[in-house]
């Protein structure tokens, strides 16, 4: 008997590549194929250029959706057959769209994605769940981070309790408490502001293995004025995205630095506001679980260890696929849209709700 297959498409804040994951569900979520497709350099230059500027024409806005859109298609056509799966077993397709604007604190909250989904609902004639983080909002919830519910269901051990950390442009957690009570929020810059001077000063996309940060000192200054940010002392749960953490945050003063000076105090950074979060929130697991591109980064998790005086491990010491995960997650939230489940919105660390999430769209 075929397997029902969902599929889940991720782009993040990193604008640097497309993840395409292929899942079934059974008793647990089975990754049955992961593929990677880099984003177009213009077109990751038009994403980043239209997140810096805050503005845009109607008209060119209009053009980038629908560019978006037709990328994500082929790289899902281009997966199905990487992947020797039959489209008939596809049962719906769930796309993260690319994050442009996040804006949850200005009373009226939204969070704005492009990449049109009538263009692969119509390519590739299988339902499209899209604009999962609307109803999010309108549910009272910050639309960000979505993962934690899907973090609890592949990450839950009985009688442990489990702090993930998702490190991508914008890092999240979800702290597993049990088998019914977890707890997800945004953190801070995860890999953005790293990402972001290497590529406009270094002229490479990321610090490998945090090779230049191990060998510089923290400026404790810059730190502190870096940390005082008033979204540090935001109550949890939360979120931000790149209009905060920019290149133009870093600043003047520290931009003036050494490039192994810079980085290594973007990293503390990164690492401190992690365990400010677990200390705020008065976390105490048995396991640290670390996913998303900062795995990749083997100085930053040295910190994180450091900091937090806990073992860190990652997501493929647990059999799993880093880089999947998100887009794993979107896929399930496909299957759970598409079955009509509600899922889980953290409205604060002690109010949840229950809402559908998702749009459907269909050429059928």
């Amino acid at each position: 008997m075929s397997k029902s297959i969902y599929v889940g498409v991720m782009t993040g804040t990193s604008c640097d590549a497309i993840d395409v994951s292929f899942i079934s569900i059974s008793k647990r979520v089975n990754l049955e194929f992961f593929h990677s497709i880099k984003i177009p350099k213009k077109t990751q230059t038009e994403i980043k250029n239209l997140i810096a500027s805050n503005e845009t024409s109607l008209s060119s806005l209009g053009k980038i959706n629908k560019d978006i859109g037709e990328m994500y298609s082929r790289a899902i056509e281009k997966s199905i057959l990487l992947s020797g799966l039959q489209k008939k077993d596809i049962k719906g397709i769930a796309l993260s769209g690319q994050t442009v604007w996040h804006e949850i604190n200005k009373g009226k909250g939204f969070s704005m994605q492009l990449g049109d989904p009538n263009i692969v609902a119509s390519d590739l004639n299988i339902p499209v769940v899209d604009n999962l983080r609307g109803m999010h909002i309108a549910t009272g919830g910050h639309g960000a981070p979505l993962v934690p519910e899907f973090h609890h269901d592949i990450f839950y051990k009985k009688n442990k309790k489990i702090l993930v950390v998702n490190i991508g442009g914008i890092s999240n957690f979800t702290y597993i408490k049990n088998k019914s009570e977890f707890f997800g929020s945004d953190i801070g810059p995860g890999n953005a502001l790293m990402d972001a001077y290497c590529q406009k000063n270094l002229d490479r996309p990321f610090d490998k293995n945090g090779a230049v940060a191990s060998k510089g000192i923290v400026l404790e200054k810059e730190l502190e004025r870096l940390m005082s940010l008033k979204f540090f002392s935001d109550p949890f749960p939360k979120s931000t995205g790149k209009e905060l953490f920019n290149y133009e945050l870093i600043g003047k003063p520290l931009l003036s630095k050494s490039p192994k000076d810079i980085l290594a105090t973007l990293t503390e950074l990164t690492a401190l506001s992690i365990q400010v979060a677990v200390q705020e929130n008065n976390f105490l697991p048995n396991d640290v679980v670390i996913c998303g591109g900062g795995v990749k980064n083997k100085f930053l998790l040295e910190r994180i260890s450091k900091l937090l005086d806990a073992n860190v491990t990652t997501a493929e010491d647990e059999g799993l696929n880093s880089q999947a995960i998100e887009s794993m997650a979107f896929a399930w939230f496909g299957f759970r849209r598409l079955n009509n489940i509600q899922s889980t919105v953290q409205i604060s660390n002690k109010i949840v709700k229950k809402a559908l999430l998702g749009s459907l769209t269909s050429s059928k």
